[in-house]
């Protein structure tokens, strides 16, 4: 009977979940272990464990995630962080442009690559910064220093904008190719850099300008899908904590959307899809904000049910071709990782650290 409880208890289960995915993220194939892309991460994989693409922005979220404070001491953290910056210092340290995905088989023409993207250099800045004030690599200056400078062409008018402005009225209408809310998380990302060099004056005002244009009260919670205004919030907590009472408002308008199973929609246009990564998104801000332990619980139930038995997690579970998707790995690991941990009092949480 006592094991039957233990087995029912919600934070024992996450706590199993979460060391799953580390594990999977760790020693995995989520990160390249030969061949001319090594150290770099994948964005999905297909249901063989093969990655269909390498890709920037995740090489970023994984070094962040790498420098999470909660999770274990193990040396292959460091040993993967100074893998992944032996990549980006291979195709990001000459300052020239780099295909948003790089593809590992035959995939589809992807409009994405034909532009750059400030939100992926901004990950890449942030992961960078923030592993190497874990002490997992050492500070690479001149590797920021040059993506900075890239970064600065997104500059204009004290808002940052979302792609390259030569190509952008060529590009489809969507939310990463709109000067949007969701620029808040970048802004959080470029401004960790000054720790260790010093941002172009145009950048850090943009970044700052941006932060000041989108206000959590003024912000219509629904107008873009959830993953997007997920990224605002995410932004918003890291760089301007005292707009929290806002920020919550916001989260319990996207909390209401929630089914039985705590799953969330894509967005109001798309409610069968239901995003793993939005999931993790909204769970992660739930704990920051501490919302009602009944909508903790909702969520972290639906993330679990999710967990592969190999430790990784699905796109969107039941959907065929089967995606296996690294970036939702992150933001679960990490989102169960911090619900397991809300039962330690000691335990603090801080929005900088959101992957």
């Amino acid at each position: 009977m006592s094991e039957t409880r233990i087995e029912a208890d919600p934070t024992v289960r996450a706590l199993a979940a979460a060391a799953q995915l580390r594990e999977w993220l760790l020693a995995g194939p989520a990160q390249l272990r030969d061949g001319p892309e090594t150290g770099g991460v994948a964005g999905t994989l297909n249901s063989t464990g093969q990655a269909d693409y390498v890709y920037g922005e995740i090489t970023g979220y994984y070094l962040h995630w790498l420098a999470d404070s909660h999770l274990p001491d193990d040396p292959r953290r460091a040993a993967n962080a100074r893998a992944a910056l032996a990549w980006c210092e291979r195709h990001y340290g000459a300052g020239n442009p780099v295909p948003t995905r790089i593809a590992l088989t035959p995939l589809p023409h992807d409009w994405r690559n034909e532009t750059e993207f400030c939100f992926d250099l901004a990950m890449l800045v942030g992961g960078l910064s923030v592993a190497a004030h874990a002490g997992l690599i050492e500070p690479p200056r001149a590797l920021l220093d040059t993506l900075l400078r890239r970064l600065n062409r997104f500059a204009g008018n004290d808002r940052l904008l979302p792609v390259d402005g030569v190509k952008a009225a060529a590009l489809p209408d969507r939310w990463s190719t709109r000067s949007g809310p969701f620029l808040v998380k970048a802004a959080a990302r470029i401004l960790s850099a000054a720790a260790w060099v010093s941002l172009p004056t145009p950048l850090e005002s943009a970044c700052r300008g941006h932060l000041r244009a989108f206000a959590p009260l003024d912000f219509d919670a629904t107008a873009d899908p959830l993953h997007p205004t997920l990224y605002f919030l995410e932004g918003t907590l890291a760089l301007a904590p005292d707009r929290s009472d806002g920020a919550r408002e916001v989260l319990q308008r996207l909390l209401a959307l929630a089914s039985a199973d705590g799953s969330l929609p894509e967005s109001l246009d798309t409610p069968k899809v239901r995003r793993s990564d939005i999931i993790a998104q909204a769970l992660r801000v739930a704990l920051i904000l501490e919302a009602p332990a009944a909508q903790r619980d909702a969520l972290a139930a639906a993330l679990i049910a999710r967990i592969r038995a190999d430790g990784s997690i699905s796109f969107q579970p039941g959907v065929e071709p089967e995606q296996i998707n690294v970036w939702c790995a992150m933001f679960a690991q990490q989102a169960l990782g911090w619900y397991a941990g809300q039962a330690n009092a000691s335990t603090s949480l801080d929005a900088t650290e959101i992957v």
